[in-house]
């Protein structure tokens, strides 16, 4: 029973975190404009290139873009998802008397909507490539981290020192939290450094040091 209310309790917190993503994209972003989104572009950019350098930055960006376009441009998702909103000029000629309808208000708001989340679409997969573009240094770090967490557990089978179930719970709620957080983060329509990504699997490693050193005695 105790193991259903957690779950449940997550499964909750994670729709509301959903929902929430979602109500920025679609209400928050457009309202910000299609200048919000070049001027945060611009400002990641030119992170990029004074923290990692010119090849790197080439590599995030030409990876990102190109992830986006092959799933929803090669596909034809994007340009479908605006033909079914938006009324093609086609469609607007032989609307005979109805031509004007919506074209000052509805049109323009739910393409503002819609270039904001695909716009939002394509952040998230250039955030991607800079995450991916630590993966390979991440086991330098993440390995000896639970290494050593699990000598600190072994030790403690043979001595008086306990392991603390408090540690362990927040240490282990704290890492799904980040890991669940990440993506959702990606999507955020504010400057993420592209350092955020070493400091971020640092954290997690850390997190899992503690939920090894301090996992009971007998499993």
């Amino acid at each position: 029973m105790a193991a259903e209310s957690q779950n449940s309790t997550w499964a909750r917190w994670l729709l509301w975190l959903i929902l929430g993503e979602f109500v920025m994209i679609a209400v928050l972003t457009p309202m910000l404009g299609r200048d919000a989104l070049d001027w945060l572009t611009r400002v990641e950019r030119q992170w990029s290139l004074a923290e990692l350098g010119l090849n790197a930055t080439l590599w995030i960006e030409k990876s990102g873009f190109g992830a986006y376009a092959t799933i929803f441009r090669d596909t034809g998702v994007e340009r479908n998802v605006y033909e079914f909103f938006l009324p093609t000029q086609d469609k607007i000629v032989e609307s005979r008397g109805l031509e004007a309808l919506g074209a000052n208000l509805y049109f323009p708001m739910v393409k503002a909507g819609l270039d904001a989340v695909f716009g939002s679409l394509q952040r998230l997969f250039v955030r991607l490539a800079a995450v991916v573009l630590w993966l390979p240094v991440v086991p330098l770090f993440l390995v000896p981290a639970v290494l050593d967490g699990m000598m600190n557990w072994r030790r403690k089978q043979y001595t008086f020192d306990y392991p603390s179930p408090l540690v362990h719970g927040y240490a282990a709620a704290t890492a799904k939290w980040l890991l669940v957080g990440l993506p959702m983060a990606l999507l955020l329509p504010v400057p993420i450094p592209p350092l955020l990504a070493p400091f971020f699997f640092i954290a997690v490693s850390l997190l899992l040091m503690l939920v090894a050193s301090h996992t009971m005695k007998r499993i």
